[in-house]
């Protein structure tokens, strides 16, 4: 293997321990995308995501927390991908081919799911939270409003099932 020339220039000093996910209850939040790179998996490639916390379960206790998962490059898991662009940019690439930077979602706020995600390593189990499906920030308010205007009423309210939405096609410059 080739030597490739790195620069440390930048780099904060502080050496910290391993990356971990926060804890926080499952159920909706709101997060902005801090980073995503691209990862080469034994089987399809991925991208590496890095979330920040804006809002919650719990309100403003958990803003700030680091959330990470990962976007498959599977066919079967490209879905997850395609919920993500559309959360960030409102654009459906559904059955598009395209160039992707996932630079080109940093800053964004999205809508996610989070779930409790148990896995074991060196003989450890372990539970992390983990974004698991991704929405557009729009849905997660109007959620939070009316989950406030539930409480406030006290009444059993019957709910209706949601509406297909229909996603507008868009050209891959408009990424």
């Amino acid at each position: 293997m080739a030597k490739r020339q790195i620069s440390m220039k930048g780099v904060d000093k502080e050496i910290r321990g391993r990356r971990r996910s926060k804890r926080v209850p499952e159920g909706d939040y709101l997060l902005k995308v801090m980073e995503g790179s691209w990862e080469e998996g034994e089987e399809y490639d991925y991208i590496n995501w890095r979330f920040q916390i804006v809002k919650g379960v719990g309100g403003k206790k958990h803003a700030g927390g680091t959330l990470y998962t990962i976007t498959s490059l599977s066919p079967k898991s490209l879905w997850n991908l395609r919920n993500l662009i559309f959360a960030s940019k409102g654009k459906n690439m559904a059955g598009k081919v395209f160039n992707f930077d996932p630079e080109s979602l940093h800053g964004d706020i999205v809508g996610a799911t989070v779930e409790d995600d148990e896995y074991t390593r060196d003989g450890r189990t372990t539970i992390r939270s983990r974004p698991v499906d991704f929405f557009v920030k729009d849905k997660f308010e109007e959620a939070s409003d009316e989950d406030e205007e539930d409480e406030d009423e006290d009444e059993d309210v019957e709910v209706e099932e949601e509406e297909e939405e229909d996603l507008e096609d868009v050209d891959v410059e408009d990424l």
